[in-house]
């Protein structure tokens, strides 16, 4: 079995306190799955459950086995892949939302609704502009809490 690379202790590489982008990751096409790197792994696993559009609908032994890992590696792998999405979108559910937005935009444009697709694309880019604006009034807030010497 393969065991995590050198770098942090969940095997992830990591560069100064980022954690791995893992969709900018590319999955060699012509790479046996279990000589894939941590990164390539992990990256492979996101599309997997974007696909899927949850993680508790892919099998995690079925792919211990294709990487030739432990079940509690795939298991890491996917808390890892979590904390990427979190770091880039936010909250920890924020994997389920961006996959089920993407699954929705993919079977439509695959069942030629292009209107449809269009519109569920727009209101996804609608919701993570939300999200920004909630982020930026959350930081201007603490922001002015500290300004002031409000408690709670």
């Amino acid at each position: 079995m393969t065991e995590p690379q050198a770098g942090s202790a969940d095997g992830a590489v990591m560069v100064g306190n980022e954690p791995p982008g893992y969709v900018g990751v590319d999955v060699p096409a012509t790479k046996p799955p279990e000589e894939f790197s941590v990164e390539e792994r992990r990256a492979e696993l996101l599309r997997i459950i974007t696909d899927h559009g949850h993680p508790s609908m892919v099998n995690q032994t079925e792919l211990a086995d294709r990487y030739g890992v432990s079940q509690p590696m795939i298991h890491k792998d996917i808390d890892a892949i979590a904390g990427d999405v979190e770091a880039r979108l936010g909250e920890h559910h924020e994997l389920e939302i961006e996959s089920v937005f993407r699954r929705s935009i993919k079977g439509l444009l695959e069942e030629e609704e292009w209107r449809k697709a269009a519109r569920t694309a727009k209101d996804y880019s609608d919701w993570m502009a939300d999200r920004t604006e909630i982020e930026e009034l959350q930081e201007e807030l603490e922001l002015i809490k500290k300004a002031t010497g409000f408690k709670e």
